[in-house]
């Protein structure tokens, strides 16, 4: 939804200001054509987010494990996956906790030049909890690619959080 948000939704909404803008210059019959467009705009942002509120990987149909499963079964360094018995969570927890594996660990094969992954997901209470282990060169500075996932951890009331050493690997834990 996020991701939505900050791309398409926001270029629609940023294309009818921009005719709005024009609009101010046309004659009248031009001008009602732009109130149609601008209309039609404004439809296609509430379409998009009514979207975005069901939009998960097809990978989740089969629930977290499953899709956890094949994330493993794609690495191409060794994958240690544990997954506990999971309480039912809604599929905005679900999935943030699979986005938080996934971004983990594409962060770990682009990066961190690791041997091996380890991913662990448990129950805490109703929420999940999640942590991704690597063993890596660490050192993953402030201003990491993981700051996106981290307001996306948080904008469903979850924690994260990266410790990070120089050669001492990288940890992720995160409460959804």
């Amino acid at each position: 939804e996020r991701d939505l948000h900050d791309g398409a939704q926001q270029r629609i909404v940023a294309t009818g200001m921009r005719l709005r803008l024009l609009q101010e210059h046309l004659p009248a019959e031009q001008a009602a054509e732009v109130d149609t467009a601008v209309a039609e705009l404004r439809g296609t942002v509430d379409e998009l987010r009514r979207i975005a509120q069901g939009v998960r990987p097809i990978l989740l149909d089969d629930g977290l494990a499953a899709a956890l499963t094949a994330v493993k079964a794609s690495s191409p360094i060794p994958f240690d996956l544990m997954v506990g018995d999971l309480p039912a969570v809604s599929d905005i927890r679900m999935l943030t906790a699979y986005l938080v594996v996934t971004e983990a660990v594409a962060n770990v094969l682009k990066h961190a030049q690791a041997s091996r992954i380890s991913v662990t997901v448990a129950a805490r209470q109703d929420r999940l909890a999640v942590e991704v282990v690597d063993d890596g060169i660490g050192g993953v500075p402030d201003d990491a690619p993981l700051t996106a996932l981290r307001d996306r951890v948080v904008s469903v009331g979850g924690t994260l959080g990266i410790r990070s050493t120089p050669s001492g690997g990288t940890t992720i834990q995160a409460v959804v």
